[in-house]
């Protein structure tokens, strides 16, 4: 009878190793499991195609990292806040101690004056001591409730630190968004130029080989074409980093490739006012909504706060507490034949410090300095905010004025480059008056499309500088 080699091995790995392999194999496809299982929910909360602006924001506001490190200085600073509260509450300690005495611990006590001594011992040579003690502040100077006061005031903070990285980041990724925009449309108006210059060219190319114009008129034509082409490689490159820097602030791979909608804010027709208040409520606004400004307030808080705490230390302290001990010969303590073996303690304490180098006043001052210097940095952020609003509310209105005029200017220029064409086609005007009529029409339509995206970069900025939606 033949034996393969297999059901040798079968013989040697038994029951019990089947089990194991069995064992093995499931939880490698446990493995593989989760792990398609990852992949696919990755796969899940890739944004939406097309990307709108308002679904790139969202989309950012759950991925990038940096909101995601203000969220968690924020919950470090409320950890903060509950570390502080704890100080009004009792403290509980223990403590074990073994002491091992060389010699047998005595004591001489005279039975009369001038008398011969009596030495008896006092204590175990090894000796085991328990203790716990409950303490209860009382009053500390207000010192605790200081520390208190600070560490709300450093949540404050951060929570408004967070709030403005939230802002900043909205901000940013609607700049980039719309960077993107412009990008692709600079890149289109120049394909175009290349195009239209390509057959231009091809035109000079023709009249030239009938004798109709010099070559000079294809000279001028392929230098156009070159230039045309450098401009296009230009904008190429630009549009490449832009997306790069858009898909950093989502989160995503530099080189994932995002389909992108047009934002739907444009300016009023038939040029009428936009929906803005006046400048100056815009300002008011953003002095009682800017998250930075409310930080430096929180911070001027603090140092109030901070100079409660210095002079604590010149109150007495007074604290409550309760002790109890055990101390005898063997590890559990309850063996003493010197001393006893428990004991149990209540009393209050007080500590007062009365002099040490001036450090009180020292530390008060330095506290009173920075509150003084808070105060001046709140003065000047307050003016450079009021000039953030002004700056983004008069490029708002500088940029719909030039959209109004760049709609006109394209069409202008694109019935002169139709017109001037068709001229040359007829041998009516040169080569060059083409060349010029096609710069005009690339202009024109840069113009237009950057006082367009000009429009919404100014409203995403004025939105930011007043610190809420408009």
């Amino acid at each position: 009878m033949l034996v393969t080699m297999g059901d040798l091995l079968a013989n040697r790995i038994g029951a019990r190793g089947r089990t194991l392999l069995a064992s093995l194999l499931f939880l490698a496809l446990l493995h593989v499991g989760a792990a398609a299982a990852q992949q696919g929910s990755e796969l899940q909360t890739f944004p939406p195609q097309p990307l709108a602006l308002d679904q790139a924001v969202e989309y950012g506001l759950q991925h990038n990292p940096l909101l995601h490190a203000a969220d968690e200085d924020f919950k470090a600073a409320d950890q903060g806040v509950s570390a502080a509260r704890a100080g009004f509450l009792p403290r509980v300690d223990t403590s074990y101690s073994y002491t091992n005495w060389q010699d047998k611990p005595f004591s001489r006590v005279e039975q009369q004056a001038g008398g011969p001594t009596v030495q008896f011992q006092t204590s175990d040579t090894n000796l085991n001591h328990w203790q716990a003690e409950l303490t209860q502040p009382l009053f500390q100077g207000f010192g605790i409730t200081a520390q208190y006061g600070m560490a709300k005031e450093q949540r404050n903070i951060a929570g408004y630190r967070k709030t403005e990285t939230r802002l900043n980041l909205v901000r940013n990724i609607r700049n980039a968004f719309i960077q993107t925009l412009l990008a692709q449309r600079t890149l289109q108006v120049a394909e175009a130029s290349v195009a239209q210059l390509e057959a231009h060219l091809k035109d000079a190319e023709a009249f030239f080989g009938q004798g109709l114009t010099p070559r000079n008129d294809v000279l001028k034509a392929e230098v156009a074409l070159a230039n045309a082409k450098q401009q296009k490689t230009g904008a190429a490159k630009r549009l490449v980093i832009l997306r790069a820097q858009l898909n950093r602030l989502l989160g995503l791979d530099e080189k994932t490739e995002l389909d992108l909608a047009e934002w739907s804010k444009m300016p009023a027709p038939d040029d009428r006012t936009d929906e803005l208040r006046p400048l100056q409520e815009l300002s008011v606004r953003a002095e009682r909504t800017r998250p930075e400004l409310s930080a430096i307030s929180a911070s001027i808080r603090e140092t109030e706060e901070g100079a409660r705490f210095a002079g604590s230390t010149g109150y007495p302290h007074f604290s409550l507490f309760t002790m109890y001990y055990r101390e005898g010969g063997n590890f559990l303590a309850s063996e003493n034949d010197f001393a006893n073996d428990h004991n149990a303690a209540v009393g209050v304490r007080m500590d007062w410090n009365f002099f040490e180098g001036g450090r009180m006043r020292a530390e008060i001052n330095q506290w009173y300095h920075k509150g003084a210097a808070l105060k001046q940095r709140e003065q000047d952020l307050l003016k450079q905010i009021r000039l953030e609003v002004k700056d983004a509310y008069e490029q708002l209105q500088v940029a719909r004025t030039n959209l109004a005029t760049a709609r006109v200017a394209v069409k202008q220029a694109e019935e002169n480059l139709r017109i001037t064409t068709l001229q040359y086609q007829e041998q009516i005007v040169i080569s060059t008056e083409v060349l010029d009529a096609e710069v005009y029409v690339t202009q024109a339509r840069t113009n237009y499309y950057q006082a367009l995206y000009g429009y919404q970069l100014a409203w995403a900025d004025l939105e930011r500088a007043v610190g809420e939606p408009l």
